[in-house]
């Protein structure tokens, strides 16, 4: 394989999942060489795929078969009230790439982002263990992230993306001091912040 090549597009895919397509990412010439970790549902013991749009033009794909089930029905774990009412509260943490000790990355390092946000993400198929009705379907459907101007990664979304999504990441610093980051759900509702990254998070 191709050492400069990079991976542009991600395409995350359960199989099994009522909504097979779990979320879709486009990637900043910042990420570099993708390192990049997310949390998902599963439903179904299945085949999970990641189809990426290389550089080059050219389409791969990579799997993998996952014995889990029961994510996208499961209730959700936290008190329902309090996980509505922190809908949309973000934390960042950052990490110093190996050797390093600076909380401002040094250019040409790779340190590390964990880009966190409270949201139940709920399914639509889930059920209120109280009233056993259905609780409507309630996700974040759009992030992007930035660190300045410069694109990090764009998330399109479905109900697969996990309760309290995660995101870590190595990244190529490109000077500025902050990233910025904005987001909405299925209500329409808009999340923005920006962190310093020298702020650990701590």
């Amino acid at each position: 394989a191709d050492a400069d090549l990079t991976i542009e597009k991600l395409t995350l895919i359960v199989d099994e999942n009522p909504a097979p397509i779990v979320a879709e990412f486009e990637f900043g010439p910042a990420m570099g060489a993708l390192d990049f970790e997310t949390r998902i549902r599963i439903d179904l013991y299945s085949n999970v795929r990641a189809i990426v749009e290389a550089s080059d033009g050219n389409l791969y794909m990579a799997g993998r078969f996952v014995k889990a089930s029961g994510g996208c029905s499961a209730p959700a774990l936290k008190d329902m009230e309090a996980s509505v009412t922190n809908a949309g509260k973000m934390k960042v943490r950052f990490f110093p790439a190996e050797g390093e000790t600076a909380a401002l990355p040094q250019s040409g390092s790779r340190p590390e982002a964990k880009v966190m946000m409270r949201h139940p993400n709920f399914s639509g198929m889930q059920m209120n263990q109280i009233t056993q009705l259905f609780i409507p379907a309630f996700f974040v459907d759009e992030m992007e992230v930035k660190q300045g101007e410069d694109l990090m990664f764009r998330l399109t979304a479905g109900i697969s993306i996990s309760e309290d999504p995660v995101f870590r990441f190595k990244y190529t610093p490109n000077g500025a001091d902050a990233f910025a980051i904005h987001a909405s759900d299925t209500d329409g509702s808009v999340f923005e912040k920006t962190f310093p990254i020298n702020d650990t998070g701590s």
